[in-house]
């Protein structure tokens, strides 16, 4: 049954939200701030401070599937051209709700052109278990798991379009919240097979019965910010009528994803580090990342492919973070506006119930007519165009104060991306929803 939910803006957030147009969503501002604006906000002020304020708007509760991703791929790679290929890989994460049922997806294909890669691979087999932790290591992972690990696939060809395995259920293999895990996937193809790749963090294993130790005891491979196939995991996930965990979509660029060009000064702990999860591990939310590294606006069309794979999740937030990357190749801004308003567009079309959220462009030391766009592509944000429910000034948190073009010096990783300081800021920009106070019932005469 629909019900209304409340956004909470996050302490480092100020949103000020006003009245839709007719037939829109209506949002008050529970805490009170003057006469509404429009449909959407102004942009959040990062300069604020306390609790934030209460955002009312008609939502309703969220569908009960989640999906993790461990990094979905931007390219492809021919490890082993003159010889058959026999590896594994090991994939960390840590869902922040526990799984009812869960199953695996692996596909062949680049997610952000959506490039398909014949090349025949057979999976050899599948684990999750527990992932054990050293406090000695830069990220307190080892790669190695913690115990005996439950194989949930064995045998099977990658086909075009993707695996999916079947669902397992918790008697099987329980997925709970907050938990360090890993996922194992054994693999071979012949020499010279072409592999669609992303920059997700895995322990990689290669040569002869590296499959077959998958999940095997001990470390498999070493550390390294590549990972083979685009890889995520579908969960269901409960929660009462009265308190259901919420839910976030973030779509866009690498700014949403977990990883830098300076990794080995940076390191991470996989998609968990990425502000997404950030966010969903604070509150027992669910994160559902459609981030493509490299990605422009276009990439995440309404007609994209991509979108099928999301049709079950329902989230209470969508946040759009898409334009860095057409900035920096010089795209020029009316087009940029126009890619990125298709964007969301087709999120208001197939998430209508969600409050959307746009984030502004920090700096990536950029120069002359690109750092001019930057400039202008934030300020045209700061109107809130037709569309999106508020403007999250990320900018504002992420940028130097004495160097606008600059990050700052306390989350620069690279000059482009940030630290999981940084990530843990913009986290804290992005509204928690949560369910409205049960009402308390008027005694009347009658009752007395």
């Amino acid at each position: 049954m629909k019900r209304p939910r409340v956004l909470v803006a996050a302490a480092a957030a100020c949103a000020v939200v006003a009245l839709a147009a007719a037939g829109v969503s209506v949002w008050a501002l529970s805490a009170g701030s003057g006469a509404p604006l429009g449909r959407a906000g102004v942009v959040a002020d990062s300069g604020a401070s306390g609790d934030g304020n209460a955002l009312t708007r008609e939502a309703w509760a969220t569908g009960s599937t989640g999906i993790y991703s461990f990094g979905h791929t931007i390219d492809s790679a021919v490890p082993s051209p003159d010889a058959p290929l026999d590896a594994s890989m090991r994939l960390p994460f840590s869902l922040s709700v526990p799984a009812q049922a869960f199953r695996v997806h692996v596909r062949n294909w680049s997610f952000d052109d959506e490039r398909e890669y014949d090349s025949p691979v057979t999976l050899t087999g599948m684990h999750v278990g527990a992932h054990a932790l050293d406090p000695s290591t830069a990220t307190g992972q080892t790669g190695a798991f913690e115990g005996t690990p439950v194989g949930i696939v064995g045998t099977v060809n990658l086909a075009r379009g993707g695996f999916v395995s079947e669902w397992i259920e918790p008697s099987r293999m329980a997925l709970d919240a907050s938990v360090d895990s890993l996922l194992a996937i054994g693999f071979t193809a012949p020499a010279g097979a072409r592999l669609a790749t992303s920059q997700g963090l895995s322990w990689t294993d290669v040569g002869e019965g590296a499959a077959a130790l998958a999940g095997g005891p001990g470390v498999r491979g070493a550390p390294q910010y590549l990972s083979y196939f685009d890889v995520w995991i579908e969960y269901g996930f409960g929660g009462s009528d009265a308190d259901p965990p919420p839910v976030l979509v973030s779509v866009g660029h690498s700014l949403n994803a977990p990883g830098s060009f300076a990794t080995e000064a940076f390191p991470t702990r996989g998609e968990s580090t990425a502000w997404p999860q950030q966010w969903a591990l604070s509150h027992g939310g669910v994160a559902v990342s459609l981030a493509a590294p490299g990605a422009e606006a276009s990439a995440f069309a309404p007609s994209a492919a991509k979108w099928e794979a999301f049709s079950d999740v329902s989230p209470d937030i969508v946040t759009i973070w898409t334009a860095s990357n057409d900035i920096a190749r010089g795209h020029p801004l009316a087009e940029i506006e126009r890619d990125w308003s298709e964007v969301v567009a087709g999120v208001v079309a197939r998430w209508p119930d969600a409050a959307v959220f746009a984030l502004t462009e920090p700096p990536r030391g950029l120069t002359g007519a690109e750092e001019q766009t930057r400039l202008a592509w934030n300020e045209w944000l700061s109107l809130v165009p037709p569309g999106v429910d508020g403007v999250l000034d990320a900018d504002a948190v992420l940028r130097d104060p004495g160097a606008r073009s600059l990050l700052r010096a306390d989350v620069d990783a690279d000059g482009v991306h940030f630290s999981a300081r940084g990530h843990a800021l913009v986290a804290e920009l992005v509204p928690v929803p949560v369910p409205p106070p049960v009402p308390v019932p008027v005694p009347t005469a009658a009752s007395r």
